[in-house]
């Protein structure tokens, strides 16, 4: 959880990263320009390393969903204390609506069969509310927005209320305990569903590189609404860029990236 947490942190500091405009997908990112200024990050002959937990952050570019985008890299970790300390890489997408907020799994990742409403109002500061069905809820790590649609319309939906702590029925509706206090009142009849958390589209995939060379690749393409994967676009990306997480469970290490390629088709 702490880890999903720290990840999710990263992913909202791109909305202010000042990464404003967008422009053609990259075909290479092989120098340390090619990413966003950190002094962790360096690169010597097309080969970049990388000092401590890192994240790599290319330049935004508009997506097209017709077309494929294969996202490709090799890489290994320089300075393991052991055979079972290898540095974790999580390599994808970041991607953003037509406002430029960055769409998550929260917006996006639908819990088919949670549209339900809010039965009784909740005030400010409340850490239970009471809904009218909770039997599909996915109880703990879920997340409860406001303003849903059956038809998805709504998707991405950045109305936001709270994490769910846990579900249960109760004298016939269904409580439902909030991770954290309402931030504001919540009214009966509030039509709301649950989401999945997830920070990135690791399209590429989630490997942990050791001493040796290894690879990852993946390919993304069309839209989804409702679905967060990272084969397809969310419903409202227009925007993305290229994300890679380094060293993520051991800050000590180093890792090496080389042959960095995004091909679109």
């Amino acid at each position: 959880m702490k880890k999903q947490m720290t990840i999710l942190m990263g992913a909202a500091l791109l909305t202010v990263s000042g990464m404003l405009g967008a422009q053609e997908p990259p075909a290479t990112l092989n120098t340390a320009a090619d990413w966003n200024k950190n002094a962790n990050i360096s690169d010597v002959d097309g080969v970049i390393n990388v000092k401590k937990m890192t994240q790599l952050s290319s330049k935004r570019f508009n997506i097209d969903p017709a077309k494929k985008y294969t996202l490709k890299l090799s890489a290994r970790a320089v300075n393991m204390e052991n055979e079972k300390a290898g540095s974790l890489i999580y390599a994808g997408f970041a991607v953003f609506d037509q406002k430029g907020r960055m769409i998550s799994a929260i917006n996006s990742a639908v819990v088919a069969g949670t549209l339900t409403e809010v039965v009784e109002d909740a005030a400010k500061g409340a850490t239970v509310i009471k809904i009218k069905d909770g039997s599909k809820f996915a109880k703990k790590y879920g997340v409860i927005v406001a303003d849903a649609k059956a038809d998805l319309s709504d998707l991405p939906n950045f109305n936001f209320i709270a994490g769910v702590k846990d579900i249960a029925a109760k004298d016939g509706v269904w409580e439902v305990a909030l991770e954290k206090p309402l931030v504001r009142d919540l009214k009966a009849g509030t039509v709301i569903r649950e989401h999945m958390r997830g920070g990135y589209l690791y399209t590429a995939g989630i490997k942990s590189a050791g001493k040796d060379w290894i690879t990852l690749s993946g390919t993304i393409t069309g839209m989804k609404k409702g679905s967060w994967n990272g084969r397809v676009w969310p419903a409202g990306a227009v925007k993305a860029q290229i994300i890679i997480l380094s060293n993520w469970t051991n800050k000590k290490l180093e890792t090496q990236f080389k042959d960095i390629s995004l091909t679109v088709e």
